[in-house]
């Protein structure tokens, strides 16, 4: 049974997906959707790179686009920004 959940997609074009999630009890990946593994060069060993496989409990490609947004929304959204904290007081 899939797991869905709303996501906010800039690229192509601003728009609103309905998307599957890695199953939060999947013990192969323990709810992550997948894995990185390291490799090395095969010459001389050392750090290569990471690649990521995906669990069978969970297709990155399922998605269905519900609402495409106008183009500005991208923009405001990208101005928001996460929130800043002060660590300077009253916390």
């Amino acid at each position: 049974m899939p797991r869905l959940r709303l996501r906010f997609n800039s690229q192509p074009r601003p728009t609103i997906e309905l998307t599957d999630t890695p199953d939060p009890k999947c013990l192969v990946c323990d709810g992550y959707g997948g894995w990185p593994e390291d490799y090395g060069h095969p010459e001389t060993g050392e750090y290569a790179g990471t690649e990521w496989w995906d669990c069978t409990c969970w297709n990155p490609n399922r998605v269905r686009r519900l609402l495409p947004l106008p183009r500005w929304f991208a923009r405001r959204a990208y101005d928001w920004g996460p929130p800043v904290y002060s660590d300077e007081p009253p916390f």
